[in-house]
């Protein structure tokens, strides 16, 4: 029996993009994210060093198309090369961001560099003192669109050393942009031990039993839809054992979205205008900076790992006497101005936006329900919102082009609204408050 075999499994790098949204960072900021891919991949490759790893997987998406550039080549070059010092070898497939059949290489990589082809499926066998220790198979993407069941085509000839399957994918059978499948299809397909997904930006251990199927997610997030800590795998496998998968943590940079609500008292004190709205962003963001960061809830590797700042979206929510003093012109850019002082913090926080999701005071929703006729009838017509098939199909053709029904997780639209559970829910929870504000101001009295 060979030894078990220990590797990264990393994706959707996005080599040479930068942060999105960044305008009106100190400059110093600004540098730094232009740059936090390059500095991701860097520690891609600190940690597979680290952790002497028997090789390192990319399951696509390593360069971002927009910017393939001879700088992030030369980079990438770089990188593999000190791994090639220690004899690590990179095994990547081209994705749907950095299609082989568009553009290859700028740049002549070292020999430890092993891209997968576009046209027919491959294979590289790992060896250690001549013993094959794993066999990885894949297929690069030939588009930008990829409607071939390319897990169908990685046929291990047998299950008598490590078998990985290189794929990236959206794991939806339906989908034929991003290589059609199900997670059914993958468990299906013979002799595969581990299945190294790319494409969904969060980490998912979808599988943790052999076949393992998981996700490590983008290891810098790109633009506040990517919230969280990125990272990657580190994975060891043996035939007789149990996989044990822990995450890497890796971003430079983590994308937060904090909620404050207006409603409630912060520090046993009233929020009544924005001197108080003030003081409860700079506590906030001083919370931010001390307390300890959110994980994903899979098993972390040893690593001395700490973030370089914090990119964070606050939202403003509630109904308070501060509304109104929040919705005058300026205020929200001058309370960013206020928030400036955070970047000059180690870690720093920069304020990407705020976003404003307030309103007038009103009587509690449930103090009306017992007393108030019209208030049980649209808690009614809003619980049934949420369970009539006829009504969702009405709010799909109202809203038309803004509606998302095939949203896709990877590329969020700014003009869109994915049409999830949660988003629909939200959206009637604020039409009731709407209409029972209106309701209100249009003469209504409770006794009625």
């Amino acid at each position: 029996m060979s030894r078990p075999v220990r590797f990264l499994h990393t994706a959707d790098v996005h080599l040479g993009t930068p942060l999105q949204g960044f305008s009106g960072t100190a400059k110093q900021i600004e540098s730094q994210l232009m740059e936090a891919s390059f500095v991701a991949w860097e520690r891609i490759c600190d940690a597979a060093l680290t952790y002497d790893v028997d090789f390192v997987l990319v399951a696509g998406d390593l360069y971002h198309r927009e910017a393939r550039s001879v700088k992030a080549a030369r980079l990438l070059r770089a990188q593999i090369g000190r791994l090639a010092k220690a004899g690590i070898p990179v095994y990547a497939v081209y994705g749907n961001h950095d299609p082989l059949g568009e553009r290859e290489e700028l740049m002549d990589m070292p020999e430890n560099f092993h891209a997968f082809p576009s046209e027919a499926p491959a294979f590289y066998e790992v060896k250690h003192n001549g013993v094959p220790l794993a066999r990885i198979f894949g297929v690069s993407y030939r588009s930008r669109r990829e409607s071939r069941r390319i897990h169908a085509m990685l046929r291990p000839p047998d299950d008598m050393v490590i078998n990985i399957g290189l794929l990236h994918t959206a794991l939806d059978p339906g989908n034929r942009n991003y290589s059609p499948c199900s997670l059914q299809d993958l468990l299906e397909q013979k002799d595969i031990h581990y299945w190294a997904l790319g494409h969904i930006h969060q980490p998912r251990i979808i599988r943790k039993q052999m076949p393992v199927v998981a996700y490590p997610g983008t290891p810098q997030g790109r633009h506040p839809g990517e919230l969280g800590v990125g990272g990657c795998f580190l994975v060891e496998l043996s035939l007789d054992k149990t996989p044990d998968i822990r995450f890497v943590p890796i971003s430079p940079f983590i994308w937060q979205e904090v909620e404050l609500s207006i409603a409630e008292p912060w520090e046993d004190e009233e929020i009544l205008n924005i001197s108080d709205v003030e003081r409860a962003l700079q506590a906030k963001a001083e919370q931010v900076l001390e307390e300890d960061i959110s994980m994903p809830d899979i098993p972390r590797a040893d690593t001395d790992w700490e973030p370089a700042g914090y990119l964070v979206r606050w939202v403003l929510t509630g109904r308070g006497p501060a509304h109104r003093a929040l919705t005058e012109d300026n205020v929200l850019d001058e309370l960013i101005d206020y928030l400036q002082d955070f970047q000059y913090r180690k870690p720093f926080l920069w304020t990407e936006s705020i976003q404003l999701q307030t309103a007038d005071p009103l009587p509690e929703w449930g103090d009306v329900l017992e007393s108030w006729p019209l208030a049980r009838e649209l808690a009614a017509i809003a619980a049934g919102c949420l369970q009539d098939e006829e009504l969702q199909k009405q709010i799909e053709m109202t809203l038309g082009r803004i509606w998302d029904m095939n949203y896709d997780l990877e590329h969020p639209k700014d003009y869109a609204l994915p049409a999830t559970p949660e988003v629909v829910a939200s959206i009637i929870e604020q039409a009731k408050q709407l209409a029972f504000a209106k309701l209100l101001e249009g003469g209504g009295h409770l006794e009625d």
